[in-house]
């Protein structure tokens, strides 16, 4: 602060001496004094009109507030309606989804079933103890519900049929008498007895279901479905131990790299575990089972390419997980996210390593082969030098041999050759003779197939001229047959005209017969009223039947219009019919065969009459 912005610091700002300032002051005093509190410069407060303008402005606050509130209301409801929409969204496409992977695991199922019924092995052995598991429980199924759910139902059905029949009395319209109000406290202690026998068979089924969800949790079936994970078995593979190599010192430098590698991965393995202490301490992330499962369940529903995806999961989280806050759900999917990048990372590292390990192991055995090979050419080269010599010794012996065979082999084949000559030219002098004698004959057979074709067209010839002559015959007397057919087809026809010009005729009379009878009929029923044109402009006699007048008799308005014809509670249940069936469902053979043939032949109190009985079915029982 300085000197030249003090004044700015001050709320009364006056120049002149001091003197003159006390002076001023002292006078503003004195005026007070003098005039109190009826000064000019104060002005009494009108407190009925403030009080008034106050509570006028709170009632106007109060109405925005209100208004503002209903619209904030209707804000949160309509973004709470968005928000249900776009859940029930996404829950559909995942039913949906749902419900195609059901219908394809059970299609695959089946095929599996069928394909592993089909072949003579350990998988249909195994199929066919699924299906004996499958048809074991549902008859323990069918069993459970004979003895559970039946005689449920069946004390349903006893229930209501006693309520129809006592329903007049237990609604208060006559007395309820003793044998009643007994019979009713029975009932109530049968359902009472049935409700805690159903609650206790509810809560075994309940222990039953942890025992199993606890059974499937079990380590050891974890250990047995744990194939998804890989793992590498470290040190040097029983594979490659087997391997033979000429050279030891490149056979144990080569099989020391398969510990480097391993050692190489197995740190970057604890990195990883150093780096992810908070996934490694929980599988769930300090959540419960059920917790996590629908945690994961409901982030799985909701796509990657849906807007706003995270507030929805997270809305929807905190409406199915009301026990867990915000700040629970997004710690728990910081460790979800976490969790996922280490099980990645982890498999990834796995998978390199058991690649890495197989293209060690195919190198190495590439490595074996081309030193084993490089070993044998080493010892087949010594060997050839050492019979190469030999080799030639005996070629040389063999060419000297060959030459020799040669020359004698020549000698051979030209006498050979000599003789084939003299054998060909005698061969073809007996040939040429042959063919001479067998041309001879040849011809001679010829003119005798030739003789006996002419025969045989002759022959045919005069048989077709005869079959000819037979066809005209035949075709002469069709012709006949045919003449008399159309003669007599036209009798029918001309018979057929005269029916139907007489049966017109008749129609035509029976026309005229019908009209005129109708004509009669008309004129019997024709109205005959006079003219009155003033009949409009008056009262109808329902009209005036309605203001009281000309009517003498006391008329009933509350009276209904038709008269209810029906049957009581007590005449129903008097029929035997209805006595016969109650007894078979209270001892349980109302579905037996033998009872609905009973209850077919129980007749009723008074037989139908005649003009009551139904000939719809009668065709149907024959």
């Amino acid at each position: 602060m300085t000197g030249r912005d003090y004044k700015a610091f001050l709320t009364h700002h006056r120049t002149g001496p001091k003197e003159i300032g006390r002076a001023y002051e002292s006078d503003k005093l004195l005026i007070r004094m003098t005039q109190g509190l009826g000064s000019s410069r104060y002005v009494t407060p009108d407190y009925e009109k403030l009080k008034a303008l106050t509570l006028e402005k709170k009632i106007t606050g109060n109405r925005s507030l209100i208004k503002v509130n209903r619209l904030a209301a209707i804000s949160k409801a309509s973004q709470e309606s968005s928000l249900l929409k776009q859940h029930r969204m996404v829950w559909q496409k995942e039913v949906l989804r749902l419900d195609a992977v059901r219908k394809r695991a059970e299609a695959e199922q089946a095929l599996v079933f069928q394909s592993g019924m089909s072949e003579k092995s350990s998988i249909s052995m195994f199929m066919l103890d699924v299906e004996d598991q499958e048809l074991e429980a549902k008859a323990q199924l069918k069993d459970f519900k004979a003895s559970t759910v039946d005689p449920i139902w069946t004390l349903r059905e006893d229930l209501q049929a006693w309520l129809s029949e006592h329903s007049i009395r237990l609604r208060g319209r006559s007395p309820p008498t003793e044998n009643l109000t007994e019979q009713h406290a029975k009932i109530s202690e049968t359902v009472e007895s049935v409700y805690e026998q159903q609650q206790a068979i509810l809560d075994r089924l309940g222990h039953e279901q942890l025992s199993l969800e606890q059974d499937l949790n079990s380590n050891y079936l974890r250990s047995l479905f744990a194939g998804a994970e890989k793992w590498v078995v470290e040190g040097v593979p029983v594979e490659a131990q087997v391997l033979v190599c000429p050279d030891m010192e490149l056979r144990d430098s080569v099989l020391s790299e398969f510990v480097v590698l391993d050692q190489k991965y197995l740190r970057r393995l604890r990195e990883l575990d150093k780096l992810h202490p908070d996934v490694l301490r929980s599988d769930t992330g300090g959540w419960s089972d059920q917790d996590h499962f629908a945690f994961q369940a409901i982030v799985d529903q909701y796509p990657h390419d849906l807007s706003n995806r995270r507030s929805l999961y997270i809305n929807r989280l905190r409406r199915q997980l009301p026990h867990k806050t915000r700040a629970d759900v997004v710690a728990h999917e910081d460790w979800t996210l976490s969790n996922r990048f280490y099980t990645e990372h982890r498999r990834t590292l796995i998978n390199c390593w058991a690649r890495d390990k197989q293209e060690l192991y195919d190198k190495a055995v590439a490595v074996f082969a081309d030193a084993c090979l490089a070993q044998e050419l080493q010892q087949a080269t010594a060997i050839n030098i050492q019979r190469q010599d030999e080799i030639c010794r005996e070629l040389a012996q063999k060419v000297q041999r060959w030459r020799e065979q040669k020359l004698e082999a020549m000698r051979l084949e030209d006498e050979m050759a000599s003789q084939r000559r003299q054998v060909f030219e005698q061969q073809r002098i007996k040939e040429q003779e042959a063919e001479k004698k067998k041309r001879a004959l040849n011809k001679q057979k010829l003119d005798v197939y030739h003789t006996k074709q002419l025969k045989e067209q002759e022959a045919r010839e005069r048989e077709g001229k005869q079959r000819l002559l037979e066809l005209q015959e035949a075709m002469a007397q069709q012709a006949q047959q045919d003449k008399e057919r159309v003669a007599y087809r036209e009798t029918l026809i001309e018979e057929r005209l005269q029916k139907q010009q007489e049966e017109r005729r008749r129609e035509a009379e029976e026309e005229i017969e019908r009209e005129r009878r109708l004509d009669a009929i008309r004129q019997m029923v024709e109205v005959h009223v006079e003219h009155d044109p003033q009949r409009v402009f008056q009262a109808t006699k329902a009209f005036n039947a309605h203001l009281g007048i000309g009517v003498d008799e006391d008329i009933n308005i509350q009276k209904p219009l038709f008269d209810a014809r029906g049957f009581t509670s007590e005449q129903v249940m008097a029929d035997p019919r209805v006595k016969l069936e109650e007894a078979l469902r209270r001892a349980g053979l109302h579905q037996n065969p033998y009872a609905r043939v009973m209850l077919k032949d129980v007749k009723p109190l008074r037989p139908p009459r005649k003009d009551q009985e139904s000939t719809v079915f009668k065709d149907v029982d024959k």
